[in-house]
């Protein structure tokens, strides 16, 4: 029976096995957090990237936006403004119309 019996030795060695498989347990644990907080880093920088060329492109979308507005005066003609050019054309018209058929008429008396 006494072969049996658990000795402070057997304690000791068991207490090294627990102790032993902790830290593989805590190394493998750290690890494997490690390499996964390292791939997080990896996208995370590669996203930033990404965010800085959408910034870049959205400021050079909105100086685009920002000269067609400065220049749409100079290429457009606001509707109002082209009818009121053209009554007074047309205005123009009717009356050196007049004035000829006049002279014409006038003309035409005198012979």
């Amino acid at each position: 029976m006494e072969g049996q019996c658990l000795t402070w030795d057997h304690f000791g060695w068991l207490l090294g096995l627990i102790a032993a498989w902790s830290l593989v347990i805590i190394a493998t644990a750290r690890w494997t957090i490690s390499s996964g907080l390292k791939g997080m880093s990896e996208k995370f920088g590669e996203l930033t990237n990404k965010m800085e060329t959408q910034r870049e492109k959205q400021q050079t979308l909105e100086r685009e936006v920002l000269e067609m507005k400065a220049d749409l005066p100079l290429c457009y003609v606001r509707r109002e403004d082209f009818i009121r050019h053209e009554v007074t054309i047309l205005t123009k018209l009717d009356r050196l119309g007049r004035l000829i058929s006049a002279a014409g008429k006038q003309k035409e008396t005198e012979e």
